[in-house]
């Protein structure tokens, strides 16, 4: 698909959509020209923390596009839910899918070249089924670049860098360009905000706390508007059901659904955890350990409880639109790629191959409805269209 224009691609969950996404999006479109289109790929109701996203898919792709992006696309779920290198395949293999030429991240570090000296030495180094130092694979790995580029291992240190990486690493199978542009403010997980910026977590625990109005100074107008919107409806904050997701893994366990395939016997520990915990997050303290980081542990419980295969791919098959702009609906028309979903309520005349995937969203949404303040019956997946900007 040719266009006249730089089309560039962002991966991001704007849980919620802050300040520091709009400098990131305006920057990007500085870099390239007034003329360019921003696409977002972002991950649906559930993030890749093995968490619930305080406010609905369709909610915060609202946002991002009146904070400056032009069209917004759910990363697979089995994406969305993936390791940092599995998030970033499927994010990057999306975006070049809707004819992406550019790829813009945020890092603390914004030496790209370093960035991608960093990529091409992981890319390298050979698979880690040796690790016996009960580091976590991450840790592990950076162990390993530091003794062949210890100024590149050095920026695994940081949940942004590590990201960028992994972009970049996927870049090698796709024709696009990587932009870094340096983070401002507080960084990931801070507890305190820093220059005008707050983190996504600190935010999220404002919200869910009912304290809005602490927000603001670092959302965007729009996005406190939505937020406030969605609370007078029901539909935030949105927090993770303890004991359902702990009713689903133990239905898992039973069936012996919940595996992942690894041999390190992390699934042994996950199984033990599920069977003796009271909650989820329960499950989650038992199971963990330094070679088995909480966030490893809920994104394995979450697959388990949704139902996602341990070998499901984290590619995307299709593309389903969030949000756009007028500029982000000329891309659309443009595009002859992967097939689009706009409308769910059309998604049954899609092939066969794909209704397996779609009805797994389609129970992943409902199961997230049902999250809500004031819980939504199923199908509510079917009911809903993406957000447009005239």
């Amino acid at each position: 698909m040719d266009t006249a224009f730089p089309v560039c691609g962002i991966v991001a969950e704007y849980n919620p959509f802050h300040s520091g996404h709009m400098f990131h999006i305006r920057r990007t479109r500085e870099s390239l020209g007034g003329d360019a289109v921003i696409v977002c790929v972002m991950s649906g109701n559930f993030v890749q923390r093995g968490d619930f996203a305080v406010l609905d898919k369709y909610a915060r792709a609202e946002t991002a596009v009146r904070g400056g992006a032009d069209l917004v696309l759910e990363l697979p779920l089995a994406a969305a839910l993936s390791s940092a290198e599995g998030f970033a395949r499927g994010a990057v293999a999306l975006l070049h899918g809707i004819g992406c030429r550019y790829l813009s991240f945020g890092a603390e570090t914004a030496d790209i070249s370093l960035v991608q000296q960093a990529a091409e030495a992981l890319n390298a180094l050979p698979p880690a089924a040796g690790n016996r130092s009960g580091l976590s694979y991450a840790a592990y790995r950076q162990q390993e670049l530091a003794a062949l580029n210890p100024a590149a291992a050095a920026l695994l240190t940081s949940p942004n860098n590590t990201l960028g990486i992994e972009y970049c690493r996927a870049l090698r199978d796709f024709p696009m360009q990587p932009l870094a542009v340096a983070r401002r403010g507080a960084g990931h997980d801070e507890v305190a905000p820093a220059d005008g910026f707050a983190s996504a977590s600190l935010l999220r625990g404002y919200l869910r706390e009912g304290g809005e109005e602490r927000c603001a100074p670092y959302l965007p107008e729009s996005s406190i508007e939505v937020w406030r919107r969605e609370k007078a409806r029901g539909a935030a904050p949105v927090t993770l059901p303890e004991g359902a997701m702990l009713t689903l893994l133990r239905a898992a366990l039973f069936r012996g659904a919940l595996a992942t395939g690894s041999a390190d016997g992390f699934d042994e520990r996950c199984a033990a955890a599920v069977y003796s915990a009271v909650s989820f997050s329960d499950a989650v303290e038992k199971a963990q350990t330094r070679r088995f980081p909480a966030a490893r542990v809920r994104r394995t419980l979450l697959r388990a409880a949704l139902g996602i295969s341990p070998d499901a791919s984290p590619l995307p098959s299709y593309a389903r639109v969030l949000a756009f702009s007028a500029r982000g609906r000329t891309l659309l028309r443009r595009q002859d790629g992967l097939p689009l979903i706009v409308k769910p309520v059309t998604e049954k005349q899609l092939p066969d191959a794909l209704q397996p995937s779609l009805r797994l969203d389609a129970f992943a949404d409902d199961l997230f409805g049902l999250a809500r303040p004031a819980p939504l019956p199923g199908g509510e997946h079917y009911r809903k269209t993406p957000f447009y900007l005239t």
